[in-house]
């Protein structure tokens, strides 16, 4: 499914909850002639990952948005923040926050769940090999389709490195208290990347 099938989803399922045949009919008026089993596995999957709440009225099952998860789960607030990245690098710079953060290489489910659609880029590469088999089952919280592909970055690009790290400043600054912390001056020194010569943090 595309990242435009999905934000139509959980627009729909915002303000309303549905049974499954009515979101169906509201599909088909919005040009998505989609197979009932098809829709029925999508929103499971969505339930699954926390995205959804799913109810039982007999003699159906009705789903409504989650909005307790928009501000607690890693991946809605990843994706609320590479809206800001520069379209060329908004791939490699989520592949690289995610393989970062995860210590392991990122699945292209999970991409899909950051809005981010993997394309060509000479800064990732697919990661291959057999541990991506035991990473997948390390992974509890929801499951990566069998056949998933997962990436991994390829260099050590300047840009690359800068844009993920302004994205993971961004939401340490705006979810953690800085009262008392912060200088109210900016700092006049300009800090350069350098990949001939890396950081290192004794």
């Amino acid at each position: 499914m595309s990242e435009k099938f999905f934000t139509v989803i959980l627009d729909m399922l915002k303000e309303q909850q549905l049974s499954i045949s009515a979101i169906s009919r509201e599909l088909k008026t919005k040009g998505y002639d989609i197979h009932r089993l098809i829709i029925t596995g999508y929103l499971r999957a969505l339930y699954d990952t926390g995205y959804l709440e799913e109810t039982e009225i007999p003699p159906s099952k009705v789903y409504i948005y989650n909005h307790k998860k928009q501000q607690k789960d890693i991946y809605i607030i990843l994706e609320d923040r590479l809206k800001d990245v520069d379209p060329e690098y908004r791939y490699p710079v989520a592949v690289y926050i995610l393989t970062s953060l995860f210590n392991r290489p990122c699945f292209r489910y999970e991409l899909n769940l950051i809005g981010v659609i993997p394309g060509s880029s000479h800064h990732v590469k697919e990661s291959k090999g057999e541990l991506i088999k035991k990473f997948r089952e390390d992974i509890t919280r929801f499951e990566i389709p069998a056949n998933d592909k997962a990436y991994e970055i390829n260099s050590n690009d300047a840009n690359v490195i800068s844009m993920g790290c302004n994205v993971i400043f961004s939401i340490i600054k705006d979810t953690m208290d800085m009262t008392g912390l912060k200088s109210k001056y900016h700092s006049t020194q300009i800090w350069e990347y350098d990949r001939d010569k890396p950081v290192v943090i004794e």
